[in-house]
């Protein structure tokens, strides 16, 4: 399919598409050129860089419990002894 047909497909589920296909097509085509919307980018504030830093002291010093991804998914899922 040529580039002009692609074009005229896509303007067509544009035109027509629900929220959901918009979304998606408009995230695809930002990841592709690169481009970020004005303000979206986030910051951490002090408090919330403390509290990483509070739970990365204590992740490393073992103080808090890690989970392997089997551990983990049964918890999520009950199934956890």
């Amino acid at each position: 399919m040529e580039a002009v047909s692609i074009r005229k497909m896509l303007h067509q589920y544009i035109e027509q598409g629900d929220d959901k296909l918009l979304k998606i097509m408009y995230v695809i085509a930002k990841e592709y050129t690169n481009e970020s919307d004005e303000g979206a980018d986030y910051s951490f504030s002090d408090a919330d860089m403390q509290l990483l830093e509070e739970r990365r002291k204590k992740r490393l010093s073992g103080e808090s419990k890690t989970y392997n991804w089997d551990e983990a998914k049964n918890i999520i899922t009950g199934k956890a002894s």
